[in-house]
Formats: structure tokens, sequence, C-alpha cells
């Protein structure tokens, strides 16, 4: 650990430096305290306790200047390579004086986590609010903002490793994670009788989920055991491939490449998806398919708000998917329910306005604008727009009445 140099001069300035000394440890942050700290990185990223809730940080202070921070610098980037898509968050307090040196040095060595600069080297705003007295020095911080440990970046492996253990991050929303557990439970205890209906399950779960450290432990573990049925469902793409049947052949792969994203079968899968792209004609098949998925989310999107008794806005969304996403099965179901509302002309007319909203408003303030600088047929045509493209609304009414208006 590099110490700032202390020259002795004469007692009274000992005496002194103890003092200094002694006040600095007073501010000092120890474990089982809660720092409070916010500031601007670098780049502009706003950090906080309540921007980094919920992840496990590694704060660490450092700079070019110090030796045995840039003798750790290789093992900081492996810690966050090998860390960062489990919760844990660097974030660095740099303590040098040049802000074009730090910004060369971050990005040569790596560094792509936030940092903290105010080129004040030892009179750092964190570094004395901490009681840092030597660099490199680390702290380790709960999801729950407690320090749990504090020492040389050298020695963090194991406190992290531990952490990541008793004080897992958590990246995921609790409802999310429930309903995880709930599906795995499912799909563990069917996974002997029924695998195909295991990794059906499995595909289906939201990805965040995963972020979760219990979520993860357990998919990993069905993921070894569904490794055989994942080959086999390979095989049976292949086969539907050959006979071009290619939206059935696709939706096999991607089940696979998303149920299975640890095993080799989830390997294959999404590079056997990779090549069919370069296909034209599977390419084709490939869209078709994501529009369905794409239709489908906005299907339960309606659906959701639905039940939330959003009507207006559901409506809205039924009739965007039927227009946009016309050729997928969703369509049909949003259609149906478009066509229930559509039996209260009343309901339309004002599910209409409100879709209507903004943009109707806008274009016939820059007819109105056309018109009253007497461009006339730059005004009739932005009227005729309001009129084609809101239908059965006050706003094309208004815009038929100006039009006709206009000399």
């Amino acid at each position: 650990m590099q110490r700032r140099p202390i020259h002795v001069v004469a007692s009274f300035i000992v005496a002194f430096l103890t003092v200094l000394a002694a006040s600095r440890a007073h501010g000092a942050v120890n474990v089982g305290d809660v720092p409070k700290f916010s500031f601007k990185s670098t780049k502009g990223e706003t950090i906080s306790n309540e921007t980094l809730k919920g992840k496990l940080v590694l704060i660490d202070f450092w700079a070019t200047w110090c030796g045995p921070c840039m003798a750790e610098a290789e093992h900081m980037v492996a810690v966050n390579t090998k860390y960062k898509e489990q919760g844990l968050q660097i974030i660095g307090i740099n303590m040098d004086d040049s802000r074009a040196r730090l910004d060369a040095t971050a990005k040569n060595l790596k560094f792509d986590w936030p940092q903290y600069f105010d080129g004040k080297v030892w009179e750092t705003k964190f570094a004395g609010e901490w009681g840092v007295q030597g660099i490199p020095q680390t702290f380790l911080i709960s999801p729950e903002g407690k320090v749990l440990w504090a020492g040389h970046p050298a020695e963090m492996d194991r406190p992290i490793e531990q952490a990541m253990k008793q004080n897992p991050p958590k990246l995921v929303d609790g409802a999310v994670v429930a309903a995880a557990m709930a599906a795995l439970d499912g799909a563990e205890s069917s996974a002997a009788a029924d695998p195909a209906a295991a990794m059906s399950a499995l595909a289906k779960m939201p990805p965040e989920a995963s972020k979760d450290g219990a979520v993860r432990t357990r998919v990993a573990a069905l993921q070894k055991t569904l490794e055989p049925q994942a080959e086999k469902a390979l095989v049976g793409a292949d086969a539907l491939l050959k006979e071009k049947r290619y939206a059935e052949g696709i939706a096999k792969l991607q089940e696979v490449a998303t149920a299975m994203t640890s095993g080799p079968s989830g390997a294959k899968a999404a590079a056997k998806l990779e090549e069919l792209k370069k296909d034209p004609a599977v390419g084709a098949a490939l869209a078709a398919l994501e529009d369905a998925k794409k239709a489908d989310a906005e299907l339960a999107a309606a659906q959701a708000l639905q039940a939330e008794k959003k009507d207006e806005q559901a409506y809205a969304k039924f009739k965007l998917i039927t227009k946009q996403y016309a050729k997928s099965p969703a369509a049909a179901t949003a259609a149906q329910a478009a066509a229930v509302y559509e039996k209260d002309p009343a309901f339309v007319k004002r599910a209409n306005e409100s879709a209507a909203g903004g943009k109707a408003k806008g274009m016939l303030s820059l007819a109105q604008t056309f018109a009253s600088s007497h461009k006339t047929e730059q005004a009739r045509k932005k009227y005729q727009d309001v009129i084609d493209q809101f239908p059965g609304t006050s706003y094309a009414e208004t815009a038929k009445k100006e039009m006709a208006a206009l000399k």
C-alpha cells in the first residue's frame, strides 16, 4: 500500500500531523458502517446509495501514480469480468491531478466502471470523508449499503465470494423471482417424465430472473438435466428445416437457444440460427416469427390494460396489433377484442379522441400556421392529413371546416 510521505521537521509538526490523522480517523468508514455518498462520474452518471441499491459494491481508491494500484489493475479487471453479471459494481475513486491521464489509463486498462475525479489527489473529497490514508484501498458494500469488508484489493477475492453467498445482490424484482421459482418448481418436477415440457417452461422464463443468484443456480442444474432432451430437439429442428418447414424449425432452435443458455446444445442452436439468417427464405420466416413474438407481447400488454379497466388504452393497442402485425396469430385475437369495444360507437369516439391527442393537435396547429401565412396549398395538405389519419374525431371535423374556409 502506497502512503503519503511525512517528513518530520520538528516535534511540533509531528504533533500537528498526529492531530490531523486523528481527525481523519474520526471520520473513517469502517466495517459495519452505512456510508452515504452521491456524485457524478466522469461520464456523467449519477452514482449514489440509491442508484446502487441491490448491488454488491466495491469502492476502489486508486491513482495512476500509485505503483501498488497499477500492480492490481489486471486483478481488478478479472474480478469485474467474473462478477459483473452477478451483480458486483466496481466504483473507482481516482486520486490523480490529471483527468486526461485518468481517462487514458482507464481506457488502456479496460477499467469500464464509473470513476470519481476531482483532481485534488490526497485532498480528494471521499479520501478525507472515508479516512483513507494509503492506497490502494477497497471497501466492499452490501446490497443494503453496509460495509462488509475493507482492505487491500489483493485480498478482496475471498470477501467477495463470501458476500455473493451470504449477501447476494438483489437485482430482480421480488415478484419476478417468486414467479421464476414457481415455474422452476414445475419444470423440475416434470423433467424426468416430460423433459420437452420442462424445457419449454424453462424457455418461457423471463431472462431477467436469471440475474438472481438462487434462480441462476437452479436454472444451471436443470439445464444439465435437460441436455439430452435439448440434443434431441436439435435433431428434430434439422429435420423440419430439411422439409423447409422453416417457421417450426426456427421456433424449435430458438427454444433450445433460450432454454439452454449455458449448455453446449444452446450454443449449437444459437450458432445454427446465425447461419440460417444468411438464407433469404429462412430469413423471411425468421422475421415472421419475430413479428409473431412481438405481437404476442403487445397482445399480453393490451390484455393487461383491459384487465385493469384501462379500456381506451387497451382498445388502441388492440387496433395497433391488427394493423401492425396483421399476419400474426395474435392479430385475430386482437381483432375480436376490438370488435367487442366497437359495439359501442360512443366509446370508440372517445377512444379515438384520446388516441389522437397531441399528434392531431400539433398537425392542426401547423395547418393553421400555414393558413395564417397564406400558404394555402400546404395548409390544405396538412388539414387533409388530419382528416385521413384521425377519421371520426373532432380534430377531423375541425380540419374539414377550416379547410373549407381556405381562400
